[in-house]
């Protein structure tokens, strides 16, 4: 009898550590880059607990996982390239009796980290740029250069790009060589040659575009309000200005722009109405005169109601609710404040007739507040203290917008 139990015993503890497969599980290849990264996480019940194990694993890849809430997360890191054997991740699903099932299963291929082509870049002495390459990798360069011709720093890493804040410090030329952070792996290079070179205007402001929209001042419009003439000139020198001559002076009007690390003195046009006109660009170095650099033509289109809206929203950093305080009894008009606020704007310069907007409103839970057709809300009772007020404006363009907020109920 006490051999027979034993023999049951073993055999429980053997089966609890035991790999059930439910079926095949064939396994899905992956191949990735070295020294970049793959997610494999996965959405599962909250539950359910999943393991992962790597077979034939000889420094090529590393692993980390683990289980969180609805997730298993699984990330994969490439550390070198693979040879004719792949290492194999399995993963497992834990069951109710402590045996572990296949879940799925991936061979993993990793190539060889490979150079990136980089463009030569021009830059005026004196003056800086912002100087992007590509970076496919998890891992910084490491930049090697003449450190008495250019300054480079980081700007940015997004986005599989490197973005540098390029200075021309002397004229002259240096090669850049990009290598991966601690690695001699060398991934790419660029000339920077820094000199006096004619500044142009740039392709791609060729055509330009701005917006207008006569409720409120052009320039205080998000997108497309202005455009700023130092960051259409290409190849600006350090000593210069630039200003302009517009052609129809009804459509577009200039001011000031503020002189920046990356653009240089000059002004930005703003619209006064829609249209299209040209606009000839000068530049003044020093005491030299001034001369052309070239010519743009610039389309004003009508911005939407709604744009006037957003730019006002825009400029109110909290938000009418914001510490917005109401006790039982107590009422609150949103839509005059949504009006004084983000439809007329003494300082944008936003004015519209009641007659070119109309607002819907609603509130929630219904037992804690109200609100009217007039938009004032009503707190009936603090409640558990959730609570939604919404508003949906529509301009007589036919654009929308739609916003909602919570107040704070004090008993």
């Amino acid at each position: 009898m006490k051999k027979l139990i034993g023999l049951l015993l073993t055999f429980a503890i053997v089966l609890g550590a035991a790999v059930i497969p439910a079926s095949a599980v064939s396994a899905v290849s992956k191949t990735m880059l070295q020294y970049t990264s793959l997610n494999l996480s996965f959405e599962k019940a909250e539950s359910d607990t999943y393991s992962c194990e790597v077979k034939d694993n000889k420094g090529y890849i590393s692993v980390d996982s683990s289980n969180d809430s609805e997730y298993f997360w699984l990330n994969v890191m490439s550390k070198k390239a693979t040879s004719k054997t792949l290492p194999t991740i399995t993963i497992y699903k834990k069951n109710s009796d402590n045996t572990k099932t296949e879940y799925k299963k991936y061979k993993i291929k990793v190539t060889a980290a490979k150079t990136v082509k980089m463009a030569n870049v021009k830059i005026n002495k004196k003056t800086t740029k912002i100087v992007t390459v590509k970076n496919p990798y998890d891992k910084e360069y490491k930049l090697s250069y003449n450190k008495k011709i250019v300054k480079i720093s980081t700007y940015l890493y997004a986005d599989n790009k490197a973005m540098y804040a390029v200075k021309g410090l002397k004229k002259g030329a240096t090669t850049v060589k990009a290598y991966l952070k601690g690695t001699k792996k060398k991934i790419g290079s660029f000339k920077i040659t820094v000199g006096d070179f004619k500044a142009s205007v740039r392709k791609v402001f060729k055509k330009s575009m701005l917006r207008y929209n006569s409720h409120i001042k052009s320039y205080y419009l998000i997108d497309g309000g202005t455009l700023n003439i130092g960051e259409v000139v290409k190849n600006f020198h350090a000593n210069s200005k630039y200003t302009v001559k517009i052609k129809n002076t009804k459509i577009l009007k200039t001011r000031k722009a503020s002189k920046t690390t990356y653009t240089p003195e000059a002004v930005e046009l703003y619209a006064l109405k829609t249209g299209k006109t040209s606009v000839t660009i000068y530049e003044k170095r020093g005491s030299a005169k001034k001369k052309k650099i070239g010519t743009i033509t610039v389309t004003v289109k009508k911005a939407k109601d709604s744009e006037v809206y957003s730019a006002n929203r825009e400029l109110d950093n909290d938000g009418i609710f914001y510490e917005l305080f109401l006790k039982v009894g107590e009422k609150f008009d949103l839509k005059n404040a949504v009006v004084s606020r983000y439809i007329n704007n003494k300082f944008t310069g936003s004015y519209f007739k009641p007659s070119e907007y109309k607002f819907t409103f609603s509130a929630t839970p219904s037992n804690v507040i109200t609100v009217d057709k007039n938009g004032v809300y009503t707190c009936l009772s603090t409640g558990d203290g959730l609570n939604t007020a919404s508003y949906k404006i529509t301009f007589k363009d036919g654009s929308t917008v739609e916003s909602s907020g919570s107040f704070n109920l004090e008993k």
